[in-house]
């Protein structure tokens, strides 16, 4: 059964002494009157299929508090919450506003229940600021995650200078990962970012593989080459690409022989990194729209499948096309695949809807990489190309030395991943 899905508004400002406040709302009725601890929320409200979401969250907020949201520019934080549970959508706006007069919408209640009394109350009786050490106590325990998305884009976890740029973002989940207090998938951190897949290569091999991603640009877009050295990347400065990434594979002959957090040890000064577009770079925008993520909402790896087609080779590097799959409800499909069209530097459409064995794979329960994830009654499975496949061409070059990403462990650099807001 697909959980319920809501949309919502994270206000937050800083106080006249430099802490972080958030705007959380009390909920009305004679079920919470007199209940406080973790009985606030953010202002939100569920929405259906179909609907945008980003405009439900601005619409919720007016309905609860009786004022539009303040202007200003808001930072998709993502989707949170259990797999069967409600799920939030969750949006970080840096404004001030005036929480002393609300005005909300109301419903009606049987209030005793069995009374015949029908009475109105407001959804939201109060609002209030809270720093964020207040906050914890205050939220509802399920939507804590959101506070500590939150601080993930503070400079000093919530205590002074808020700084919710994308490159903001993108810098502090690439520290989190360097210092190892990030060290699985990254589907979900830097929603709004270009995530890459990484290839490192000897000089000597480096150009066929260029070529090699040109001729398939679907599985292989292009979004930098770094020539030389580790720290010379364009799309993500002050970045390393030996440290950054949550886990690396070494293969040597074509072989994968060891995996680490840290490649450091491996690196040569002859290789090249070459970085490649990921389809996680277009979940948020999937997110925004109401479709599901499932492997986000399970905690888990994305689910990626060798198939039966053959890329176009160059030089050594040839060998099949690698995909990923996300279930999507059947009437939602053709509105997914115009979303990800819109991301060519993340694999664009999908190349294959539908029947997983027109594409040679046996078993949606069994993926060659990642986890499986649920597939819901009236779903269908969606397929795009995906940046596992340079590493089956890697084997089948046999170069002396590569090192990659491990599936699903993506390079994040501070490139927008909506090409409207480069």
């Amino acid at each position: 059964m697909a959980s319920k899905r809501s949309a919502g508004l994270i206000l937050h400002r800083r106080n006249a002494d430099g802490v972080v406040e958030v705007l959380l709302v009390h909920p009305g009725g004679p079920f919470w009157a007199g209940k406080d601890a973790h009985a606030w929320s953010i202002p939100k409200g569920e929405y259906v299929e179909g609907e945008d979401v980003e405009t439900v969250a601005l619409r919720e907020f007016e309905e609860e508090l009786g004022s539009p949201p303040p202007e200003g520019s808001r930072l998709f934080l993502g989707e949170f919450g259990p797999p069967s549970r409600k799920r939030i959508s969750a949006w970080a706006l840096e404004a001030d506003f005036d929480a002393t007069h609300t005005v909300s919408n109301t419903f009606e209640l049987e209030w005793p229940p069995g009374s015949g009394q029908v009475r109105e109350y407001p959804e939201v009786d109060k609002a209030a600021w809270w720093t964020m050490d207040a906050a914890q106590t205050k939220l509802h325990k399920g939507q804590l995650p959101l506070l500590d998305a939150l601080a993930e884009v503070l400079d000093d976890g919530g205590a002074g200078t808020l700084s919710t740029s994308r490159a903001g973002l993108a810098r502090r989940a690439r520290l989190a990962i360097r210092s190892g207090k990030h060290a699985g998938p990254t589907a979900h951190l830097a929603p709004g970012c270009v995530q890459a897949n990484l290839v490192v290569l000897p000089r000597a091999v480096a150009s066929d593989f260029v070529t090699f991603a040109a001729r398939n640009p679907k599985p292989c877009p292009i979004v930098e080459v770094v020539e030389q050295g580790t720290e010379a990347v364009r799309s993500a400065p002050g970045s390393d690409l030996r440290t950054d990434v949550p886990r690396y594979r070494l293969f040597v002959d074509g072989v994968h022989t060891g995996s680490a957090t840290d490649a450091t040890g491996w690196w040569r000064d002859d290789l090249v990194s070459v970085l490649l577009g990921c389809s996680f770079s277009f979940e948020a925008a999937l997110m925004r729209a109401g479709l599901p993520v499932r492997h986000v909402e399970q905690s888990c790896n994305v689910p990626m499948y060798i198939t039966n087609r053959q890329c176009e080779p160059a030089g050594d590097f040839a060998g099949p096309l690698v995909v990923s799959m996300r279930p999507m409800p059947a009437g939602s499909a053709d509105q997914a695949r115009r979303i990800t069209e819109a991301y060519p530097q993340a694999h664009g459409g999908p190349v294959h809807i539908g029947d997983p064995a027109d594409l040679g794979i046996d078993d949606l329960h069994a993926p060659d990489f990642g986890d499986a994830v649920d597939i819901h009654d009236g779903e269908v499975p969606m397929f795009w190309a995906c940046g596992v496949t340079p590493q089956l061409a890697i084997a089948n070059a046999a170069p002396e030395i590569a090192i990659t990403h491990e599936p699903g462990h993506m390079f994040i650099t501070d490139l927008p991943a909506d090409l409207r807001s480069a």
